[in-house]
């Protein structure tokens, strides 16, 4: 009886052992039929069966079509389960670059460089009903471009390159109320420099901000920080000697990912900053989004760079593993996953990704896998 427990025992730790890998290998290389765009994805939000993006784009076309289509000034939003083109039709007057969905789902907040949405004045920020396309009353009015955005049940927190919110001075961190009349809190950190990525931690009480700076309220700090949502820097260890682009957070672990010589994705342990693994590639991280116990990781890149070593400026991998625009990492170890779905078209590949029941992938390509496929791409 003790040998057939043992032998239970066994059996059932090797199948949740390899539950992991097949799941991370489920995901095809290969895209999914999707709606296209005439150009760069810089944003992506998930919520309500639908895939958010902002960009540069004005059109979005079918599947495999080289031109033609529906006009989607700045933003659209896809089918997630078909890839298909929905009604959703807010138009932005310039380039988005932020989007973040409340944790309701009913509201998307859109930060970039422009000036009206639907018609209506926002200045580089503003808030839009998921199910339709209303614009909010609520607005924050920035007087610089808002490129990272992170959202509570009562609080807008967002960063960019601005100075002024609604008038008042805020150094390039700012946060508002939900309310209709978005009414802005004292909360602030007066980084020196431009914020390009924010994220909520797990407890809700701090705010993972991450950008090109390298002081806070004063006090030297490079590319990351936490800041209580009560206000005052709270500690934290992990500060990158590497410009921070983007952040995502689950339960524990706050993955980074940013430039510098070549490109740099980082795992940190949330509750104090210290780091698990980093992975290095050669070219800059623009993206990340978690899909389990797997990292999605999104960039200029061509190659992974085994054992994180490379000379050179421009960086060039010691080591290298052919991986262009995109590549999978194990969030445990930082390994690199077998997922390859060699992006091309443009140096600057990658700009945005989501992991919602797949992957979803926004930028500047042209064909992925060998298919047709400009400016958006998604996975299953």
């Amino acid at each position: 009886m003790a040998g057939r427990r043992r032998l239970t025992l066994i059996i059932t730790v090797a199948l949740a052992f390899l539950a992991v890998p097949t799941s991370a290998l489920a995901l095809n290389s290969a895209p999914s039929s999707s709606w296209q765009t005439n150009g760069r994805v810089r944003a992506i939000a998930v919520a309500h069966g639908k895939i958010f993006i902002g960009g540069d784009f004005t059109m979005v076309r079918p599947p495999g079509a080289s031109s033609g289509g529906v006009v989607r000034n700045h933003l659209a939003a896809f089918s997630l389960t078909t890839g298909a083109v929905m009604p959703w039709n807010p138009r932005a007057n310039g380039t988005v670059t932020a989007l973040r969905v409340n944790p309701a789902g009913t509201t998307i907040y859109v930060g970039g460089g422009f000036t009206t949405l639907g018609g209506r004045s926002r200045a580089h920020i503003g808030a839009v009903t998921t199910s339709g396309s209303t614009i909010r009353k609520w607005h924050a009015n920035t007087n610089g471009t808002v490129y990272a955005i992170a959202v509570s049940s009562t609080r807008v927190y967002f960063g960019g390159s601005f100075t002024k919110v609604k008038g008042f001075s805020r150094s390039r961190l700012a946060a508002t109320g939900t309310s209709s009349t978005a009414p802005l809190g004292t909360w602030r950190a007066n980084p020196n420099s431009t914020v390009r990525a924010l994220t909520i931690s797990p407890s809700g009480k701090r705010v993972f901000v991450g950008g090109d700076f390298d002081h806070v309220n004063g006090k030297a700090i490079n590319h990351l920080v936490a800041i209580a949502t009560a206000g005052g820097i709270s500690p934290f260890r992990a500060h990158p000697s590497w410009p921070v682009t983007t952040l995502r957070n689950n339960a524990t672990t706050l993955v980074a990912g940013g430039g510098g010589n070549g490109g740099h994705i980082a795992a940190f342990i949330s509750a104090s900053g210290n780091r698990r693994w980093l992975a290095v590639t050669d070219g800059d991280v623009q993206g990340v989004a978690l899909l389990g116990s797997v990292v999605i990781v999104g960039g200029h890149f061509n190659n992974y760079c085994v054992g994180g070593t490379g000379t050179g400026n421009p960086l060039v991998c010691t080591n290298p593993t052919p991986r262009r625009k995109l590549l999978s990492l194990n969030l445990q170890s930082g390994g690199l996953g077998g997922w390859n779905p060699d992006v091309v078209g443009s140096q600057i590949g990658v700009s945005a990704v989501a992991a919602a029941s797949g992957v979803e992938a926004g930028g500047a390509f042209t064909k992925v896998h060998g298919v047709n496929q400009e400016g958006f791409a998604r996975f299953k």
